[in-house]
């Protein structure tokens, strides 16, 4: 009975700690990952791009480091991303905060000031554009 006890406390223990580093990405409708100085988002395709995958936030010395990790972008293709202001529902369509362009699927910037901190003080979105000609057509995106 002793064992059983000593194993099922840490159990309990685990699944409220995993939950409280669990935000919903309301745009779909999963959990992204989140700490103090990091976070990962789910980014999923919009407008029939099939074009879903990941943002990875993180703090470091030289500012927030953002890269995105995007599936199924065309051949030779140049996306624009920013962080937007708002929600993948209800996105303001001025970008905040430019991020490089994702080529062969993937985006890096370094964005000197800002931290995670102050990204969880309102609400946020990376989005993806299909491109520069095109930039009012969304093909994914991911709440903050």
């Amino acid at each position: 009975m002793k064992l059983w006890r000593s194993l099922l406390v840490p159990a309990i223990a685990l699944a409220f700690v995993t939950q409280a580093f669990a935000a919903t990405n309301t745009m779909n409708n999963v959990n992204n990952a989140m700490s103090p100085h990091a976070m990962t988002i789910n980014l999923g395709a919009q407008n029939g791009s099939k074009q879903d995958g990941q943002a990875f936030l993180n703090d470091t010395s030289a500012g927030l480091k953002v890269k995105l990790q995007v599936k199924n972008e065309p051949a030779a293709a140049s996306e624009p991303a920013h962080i937007h202001q708002g929600t993948c529902a209800k996105l303001n369509p001025a970008p905040w905060k430019g991020l490089s362009n994702v080529v062969k699927g993937v985006s890096v910037t370094t964005i000197k000031g800002v931290t995670i901190a102050e990204l969880k003080k309102a609400k946020y979105a990376i989005n993806v554009h299909e491109s520069a000609a095109n930039i009012a057509h969304y093909v994914s995106c991911g709440d903050l």
